[in-house]
C-alpha cells in the first residue's frame, strides 16, 4: 500500500528536488527548524493543551494558555532554530505567538458550543485499492448533532483571499477524510484560523468537488510515481529550505559567497555566465537591428515594384515576389465583437465546422465555403478588410 500525505504531495509541487531529498533519498541534514515553523509548533502546542482542558470540562484562562506557550517556547528553543528574515529576532517571533494566542482567547473564550472529537487527530483514507492518504487534523469538532468542523491554525504573516482558501488542497483533503469517517454528516465546514489577523475563514466542499479532488490527487500521485527526474524549482521559499546547503541550484552561490568580494568576478563559472549574458544581449540587439533594416528594405522594394508595375523583382541570385491583396480581418480574442461572431456561427450551424473558433477556417468558409449570401453577409458584417502586402524571397532558378 503506497502511503501519501498532503506534506509529501506539496513538497513535490513546490520543488521536486526537495521531494527527492526528503522522501526518496531520505537525506539527513544537520539544520534546525526555521523560526516560523518553530513558532507554529509552539502555538499549536498551546492550543492543543487548551482544548485538551476543554475536553476535561474545564475552561482555561488566557493567562494559563500563554503560560503554557511560554513554557513550551523556552523548553524547546535552541540556537539551531534558523532566523532567515533580516532584522527579525527570536523575541519578536515569540511575541508574535503571544499576540496570536491573546487574540484567539479573546475571541473564542469560554470555548464552548461544540464537542471536541479529536486533537491532532490522525486519519487515513484509501484513494484506491493501492493508495492511501494519511495525515493529522489540528482539531475536529461537532455541533448541532450532524455538522462537523475541521479547524486548522495558521501563524502565517500573509492573509489569503477567500477564493484562495476555497481552492486550498489541504482543506479539501481534510474534508475528504472527514466525509469518509462521518458519511452521515449533513455539513462539513473547514475553519481556517489565521491567528495573526484574528480572521476565521470558513469554506465547504461539494460532493462533486471532493470527487474531483480525489481524482486529481491520484493523478498527481501517479505523476510522482512515474517521475525519473526531480529538478530543483527555485522560489522565494528557498531561503527557508532545510536542504539549501546541499541543493544543486544553490551550490555555485555558496562557492561565490565563500570567496572574498574582490575574487568573485574572476571565478570561472561567474566569468562564463557573464560572457554568455553579454553575447545573448548582443545577439538580441543585432537581431532587432537586422529586423528593422529588413522592414525598411521590404518597404522600399514594395514601392519599387508598385512604381514599375512589377510582380517579381530580380536579384543576382534571388528573386522577390511582391503580392498585394485585401485581407479579411475577423474579431479575435479580446475583441468586443468576438462573442457576437461566435453567437452568429452557432445560430448559422457553423460552429462545429469552424472548430470553435478557428479564424482561418471561418475565413475559408467565407471565401470558398458553400454559404448562402445571407450567412456570408452576417459574418462579413463583423469583419473588416485591410490591404496586405507579402514579399516572398527565393533563390533564382537556373535559366
Amino acid at each position: 500500500m503506497a502511503r501519501y500525505s498532503y506534506s509529501r504531495l506539496d513538497a513535490y509541487t513546490t520543488c521536486p528536488q526537495k521531494f527527492r531529498f526528503q522522501y526518496l533519498d531520505r537525506v539527513r541534514v544537520d539544520v534546525g527548524p526555521s523560526v516560523e515553523a518553530f513558532l507554529g509548533s509552539r502555538v499549536h502546542d498551546a492550543l492543543e493543551w487548551l482544548y485538551g482542558q476543554v475536553q476535561l470540562g474545564l475552561t482555561p484562562r488566557a493567562d494559563e494558555v500563554l503560560a503554557r506557550y511560554r513554557q513550551s517556547w523556552d523548553a524547546e528553543w535552541t540556537d539551531g532554530v534558523r532566523i532567515v528574515r533580516r532584522g527579525m529576532t527570536a523575541d519578536a517571533y515569540r511575541q508574535a505567538g503571544v499576540k496570536c494566542l491573546e487574540l484567539y482567547c479573546a475571541r473564542h473564550a469560554p470555548f464552548d458550543g461544540e464537542i471536541v472529537l479529536g486533537l491532532e487527530m490522525p486519519f487515513s483514507i484509501a484513494l484506491d485499492e493501492g493508495t492511501e492518504l494519511h495525515g493529522f487534523i489540528d482539531r475536529l469538532t461537532k455541533r448541532d448533532s450532524d455538522i462537523y468542523e475541521v479547524h486548522d491554525y495558521k501563524t502565517s504573516g500573509t492573509l489569503p483571499r477567500p477564493e484562495e482558501v476555497a481552492r486550498d488542497v489541504q482543506a479539501g483533503l481534510y474534508a475528504l477524510a472527514t466525509r469518509s469517517r462521518f458519511p452521515h454528516a449533513r455539513e462539513i465546514r473547514l475553519v481556517w484560523h489565521y491567528l495573526r489577523f484574528d480572521e476565521r475563514l470558513v469554506t465547504t466542499r461539494s460532493p462533486q468537488a471532493l470527487e474531483a479532488l480525489r481524482s486529481d490527487t491520484l493523478r498527481r500521485i501517479r505523476e510522482i510515481e512515474r517521475a525519473t527526474e526531480f529538478p530543483p524549482q527555485e522560489s522565494a521559499l528557498c531561503a527557508w529550505c532545510e536542504y539549501f546547503g546541499i541543493c544543486p541550484a544553490k551550490g555555485h552561490r555558496r562557492v561565490l559567497e565563500a570567496l572574498p568580494t574582490n575574487r568573485r568576478l574572476g571565478e570561472p563559472g561567474a566569468v562564463l555566465v557573464d560572457r554568455l549574458a553579454k553575447l545573448r544581449s548582443e545577439l538580441k540587439e543585432t537581431v532587432a537591428r537586422v529586423e528593422e533594416e529588413i522592414a525598411q528594405v521590404e518597404e522600399a522594394l514594395v514601392a519599387y515594384a508598385r512604381d514599375h508595375g512589377f510582380a517579381v523583382v530580380m536579384g543576382t541570385e534571388s528573386e522577390a515576389t511582391v503580392t498585394e491583396e485585401e485581407a479579411l480581418i475577423l474579431p479575435g480574442a479580446g475583441d468586443p465583437d468576438r462573442a457576437e461572431l461566435e453567437d452568429r456561427l452557432r445560430r448559422l450551424g457553423l460552429w462545429e465546422s469552424s472548430v470553435g473558433v478557428s479564424l482561418d477556417k471561418v475565413k475559408r468558409l467565407v471565401r470558398e465555403g458553400d454559404l448562402s449570401e445571407a450567412a456570408r453577409g452576417e459574418i462579413l458584417a463583423l469583419a473588416r478588410v485591410e490591404p496586405k502586402v507579402t514579399v516572398r524571397l527565393r533563390r533564382r532558378s537556373a535559366e
